[in-house]
């Protein structure tokens, strides 16, 4: 029974000895995993006790019995063993992985509150770039238009609404004969029932813009419904001719609010108004419309209409207001396109 007794205590006592290492043996441990890290280790996947490298080069370790050897780990009770890699390790891998999702969708949400915060500034009205107005700006004359100012000799912009129609073929064949530059603000449901129209506009090198679907008044609909009308015109012009066609867009009845304007420049483009109504749309007359068209004026951004009704009026009036202007040594622009103005 002594000899039992004192056998049995120098085991009791090894045991006893080899408790405080096990903060050195967590240590090992961690500068393992750091190692396999280290080592392009990108995940593994574990059968029984071997385990194989998914991907990435070959790490130091490619067990996880290696790890809890008793090489490594001594003469810990097993449970303890699987507690060091199976516990911490596990834990400090969830919490990185859990702070790098927090990062991420901070830096999403961050993202997402800046482009907010953009989009709901707007520039100031009558911001020209170029040909076309400033996305999210209006624009109504010429007046502002930079590269316009040394000009000398008035300026004329013809534009067109309301089309494509069975008149828009007649009031192109005008503008080439006459050679002078034009800008059509086509309605997307026109340009899905007559493509051909359209698509002829545009061969003769015309720029068109959008005019909405359906000629609905943006003022009166909800920022989603009115973003919906110019993003389905557009996408209606563009997939016909080409990518990038519409550089601007003129709201009906020359009707917007704020929340247009937020649209338009959410899609990159401006508003085009008129400070010159033919109003053709009203009058059957080309006297009429003669009259209203030729102003005085040394900047004419004007108002006509190739659909939308009877346009014979318009159609008559036309050559008479291109001589007029053409009389005073007038120079004719196109808008909304990435070309510097073009004289006629």
């Amino acid at each position: 029974m002594t000899r039992t007794s004192v056998e049995e205590s120098p085991s009791q006592l090894g045991r006893s000895d080899n408790r405080p290492l096990l903060a050195i043996k967590v240590a090992l441990v961690g500068v393992i995993v750091v190692t396999l890290s280290a080592a392009g280790w990108r995940g593994v996947t574990q059968s029984d006790t071997r385990t194989e490298v998914a991907s990435g080069p070959e790490p130091v370790l490619t067990s996880l019995a290696s790890v809890t050897s008793p090489a490594v780990l001594g003469e810990l009770p097993e449970a303890t063993s699987q507690a060091l890699v199976g516990g911490p390790v596990a834990q400090a891998l969830v919490l990185r992985a859990e702070k790098l999702a927090r990062e991420a969708e901070e830096k999403r949400l961050a993202e997402e509150k800046k482009r907010a915060i953009e989009a709901a500034i707007l520039p100031e009205r009558g911001i020209w770039n170029g040909t076309a107005p400033l996305p999210g700006s209006e624009v109504h004359d010429l007046m502002t238009m930079p590269m316009l100012q040394a000009e000398q000799a008035p300026v004329v912009a013809l534009t067109f609404d309301d089309g494509p129609s069975k008149y828009t073929a007649e009031i192109l064949a005008i503008l080439k004969k006459e050679q002078v530059p034009a800008t059509f603000f086509f309605l997307g449901m026109n340009v899905q029932e007559r493509p051909a129209d359209a698509r002829m506009v545009a061969d003769a090198g015309f720029p068109i813009g959008s005019h909405t679907m359906d000629h609905k008044d943006l003022k009166t609909l909800t920022p989603a419904a009115g973003e919906a009308q110019l993003a389905n015109s557009t996408k209606v012009i563009d997939d016909l001719l080409g990518a990038g066609t519409v550089q601007c867009a003129r709201a009906p009845y020359g009707s917007f609010n704020d929340d247009t304007l937020r649209a338009a420049k959410k899609q990159g483009l401006g508003l085009v108004g008129w400070d010159v109504d033919t109003e053709d749309w009203k009058v059957r007359d080309s006297g009429r419309i003669l009259a209203r068209a030729t102003v005085p004026g040394k900047r004419q951004l004007i108002l006509a209409h190739d659909g939308g009704g009877e346009r014979r009026a318009t159609v008559e009036a036309l050559p008479a207001i291109i001589a007029h202007y053409k009389a005073q040594g007038a120079r004719f622009v196109e808008l909304c396109t990435g070309k510097a103005p073009g004289k006629s």
